[in-house]
C-alpha cells in the first residue's frame, strides 16, 4: 500500500511538472524573457542575436557585417513556434555528431527562457536523420522566412568569395 501511494504521488508530480510543456521541451506559451542567439551556416558566421537586436552576415572572404535587426513580437512568436515544432533542444541533443557532407554547416543555439539558459550545438549536413532534418528545416525557415525578407538584410552587400 505504501509503495502504491508513492507511485501515485510520483505520477502526480511528474504530471504537474510537465503540464506546461507542449509537444516539445519548450513551454506552451512563449516565456516573457525568451531570447536567443543562433549562429548558423558555414563556420557558424551568420548570427541572429535577439539579446542585442543584431544580425551578422557571413561575408565569406571579407569581414562579416553586423546590422541592427529587431524582431516584432509576432516574429518572435513565429520563431518560438518553429522551435517547438522542431523540438529544438531535444533534436539538437540527438543530432549527428559527424557530417555526411563537406563542407557542412555548424549551428550553435543559446536560448534564455524562464530564467534558464540552454545551449546546443549541432552540424547540418545532407543526412536523412529525422533530428537533423528538423533542425535543418528550422534554420532554413528562420533564414528564408524571417531574415531574408527584412529590409536590413536586403541592404547588406553580397558576400564575395566562396567555399570549396
Amino acid at each position: 500500500m505504501k509503495s502504491l501511494l508513492m507511485l501515485v504521488a510520483c505520477l502526480f508530480l511528474l504530471g504537474a511538472c510537465s503540464s506546461n510543456l507542449g509537444g516539445s521541451n519548450l513551454p506552451k506559451e512563449i516565456p516573457e524573457d525568451f531570447n536567443f542567439v543562433l549562429n548558423y551556416g558555414y563556420e557558424a558566421r551568420d548570427i541572429i542575436n535577439t539579446y542585442e537586436n543584431t544580425y551578422t552576415k557571413n561575408m565569406i572572404s571579407n569581414d562579416d557585417k553586423t546590422v541592427e535587426m529587431k524582431f516584432s513580437d509576432e516574429e518572435m512568436q513565429t520563431i518560438y513556434e518553429e522551435m517547438k515544432e522542431a523540438d529544438i533542444l531535444n533534436s539538437a541533443e540527438s543530432a549527428s555528431k559527424s557530417q555526411c557532407a563537406d563542407p557542412h554547416e555548424i549551428n550553435k543555439l543559446k536560448i534564455t527562457m524562464n530564467g534558464e539558459i540552454y545551449q546546443r550545438e549541432w552540424i547540418t549536413s545532407d543526412c536523412d536523420k529525422v533530428p537533423d532534418n528538423k533542425l535543418k528545416n528550422f534554420v532554413e525557415f528562420v533564414h528564408r522566412e524571417i531574415i531574408m525578407i527584412k529590409e536590413e538584410y536586403n541592404e547588406l552587400p553580397e558576400p564575395s568569395g566562396g567555399y570549396d
